[in-house]
């Protein structure tokens, strides 16, 4: 059993709000305005993810590029000769930036992701406290309107 993933349960919460959310494109309610701020806040999400996709895709592609230049320059490398070359320094280097650009792009990922999941957080909590407080007021008004009409009339 896999452990529950607590940002993942959020943005699919926010996703099903967003497929049911109503139609208010023109509404000045708080409601709607909270609405369309999720929206925006899950397509930066998922906007952030095809990016970093597309960068990894890329390192990668030119790791296995300079992997493969590396590999071949030492099968093309007489048996008896020095042991270091300026060709294959150069492309070790190359790995190693790579990987440092790898790990930079990681941590720019995460970082961001991380401050779009808290704002997805705190704008469902409100949309959470505006939805439920709206209720309470809807039935608060059903029932002063139902008091109003069960309440027996006095005759003077």
């Amino acid at each position: 059993m896999q452990p529950r993933n607590v940002t993942h349960d959020l943005e699919q919460a926010a996703r099903q709000l967003v497929a049911h959310m109503k139609a208010r494109h023109g509404s000045d309610s708080i409601i709607a305005s909270i609405e369309q701020d999720i929206a925006f806040t899950l397509e930066q999400i998922d906007r952030l993810r095809t990016l970093q996709k597309g960068q990894s895709k890329s390192l990668r592609k030119a790791e296995c590029y300079v992997g493969t230049e590396l590999m071949q320059m030492e099968a093309r490398t007489p048996r008896y000769s020095p042991e270091r070359f300026p060709e294959r320094d150069k492309l070790q280097n190359r790995l190693f930036a790579i990987e440092a650009e790898r790990r930079k792009h990681f941590v720019f990922y995460e970082d961001r992701l991380q401050g779009l999941q808290k704002q997805l957080l705190s704008l469902m909590q409100k949309y959470g406290h505006l939805n439920v407080r709206g209720r309470t007021s809807d039935l608060e008004e059903l029932t002063k309107g139902d008091n109003a009409e069960n309440k027996p009339h006095r005759s003077a």
